[in-house]
């Protein structure tokens, strides 16, 4: 009977790394086995139906092809991607790595179909697994990103990270803590207030529930004196023999870069890839 119960909480386990895996794309990975491989680092996933509760109009309707207001549903989706290009640099389980994300909203269902907006998120980050798997600080992170939305003029919303981040495991529940720093290098700042509403850390918490995910990410709720937040609740469920279902209910500042001082509300559904 022991026997079976030890058997059974191996293969939930590892179903929770597996699960874990496909999401962050780092636990339950090792940087050798990440060398030279290009995998999932991030979540993937497409949202036929996006619902926003009030879009940023001041911003997006002169950028309308088809004049006027924009709709509030659209498509999202997002793609994200790491690749690792050295491991072994300063202890026995740790690598360097490239990493590309990009979230873009879709207006598919407008008169003349149009990209509204894209989020672009490449990076590059050292990760140091840690040894001992079932201890509760995981792994740790050192990295450089960039968010901006490819556009320029008074249009453009970009800015430069330098983060750290650690990942804790506590049995069914992950933890991720980022904090950053800005580090622009341009004579011009686009955006001198973006650290007002962006703040300057994330918290994110993944509880896993045999094939289920929930997560909960939060940024700039205490910063801002819980006043310029985002809060973000998604669930990862199962739908047929692998295929992912996602919902994504977001409320804040920043839901895109794009709208970094804009408080919106928003609901999606769809598939996890």
């Amino acid at each position: 009977m022991l026997t079976s119960l030890m058997a059974v909480g191996s293969i939930q386990a590892e179903e929770r790394a597996s699960i874990s895996k496909e999401v962050t794309g780092i636990a339950g990975l090792t940087p050798k086995e990440d060398l030279y491989n290009l995998r999932v680092f991030d979540n993937n996933f497409i949202l036929p139906v996006y619902q926003t509760q009030s879009a940023n109009q001041a911003y997006y309707a002169p950028q309308n092809p088809n004049k006027g207001e924009i709709s509030e549903t659209n498509v999202q989706f997002q793609i994200s991607l790491k690749y690792g290009i050295a491991n072994n640099l300063f202890t026995d389980n740790d690598g360097f790595y490239i990493a590309y994300s990009q979230i873009s909203n879709w207006q598919a269902y407008d008169k003349s179909a149009y990209f509204r907006d894209s989020q672009y998120q490449p990076q590059v980050f050292w990760y140091w697994q840690h040894s001992d798997s079932e201890q509760v600080w995981q792994g740790t992170s050192i990295g450089f990103e960039h968010q901006s939305n490819g556009k320029g003029g008074e249009y453009e919303r970009s800015w430069n990270r330098v983060y750290l981040e650690f990942s804790l495991a506590f049995s069914d529940l992950e933890l991720t803590i980022k904090p950053w720093v800005r580090a622009d290098f341009s004579d011009i700042d686009y955006n001198p207030d973006i650290e007002d509403y962006m703040g300057y850390g994330s918290v994110k918490g993944d509880w896993y529930v045999g094939d289920h995910q929930i997560s909960l990410t939060l940024r700039n709720i205490v910063e801002s004196g819980f006043s310029k937040g985002y809060e973000e609740l998604s669930w990862r469920f199962p739908i047929y023999k692998g295929l992912k279902g996602y919902l994504k209910l977001q409320s804040g500042y920043g839901l895109t870069i794009s709208d970094y001082n804009h408080f919106d509300n928003a609901v999606g559904i769809g598939i996890a890839l």
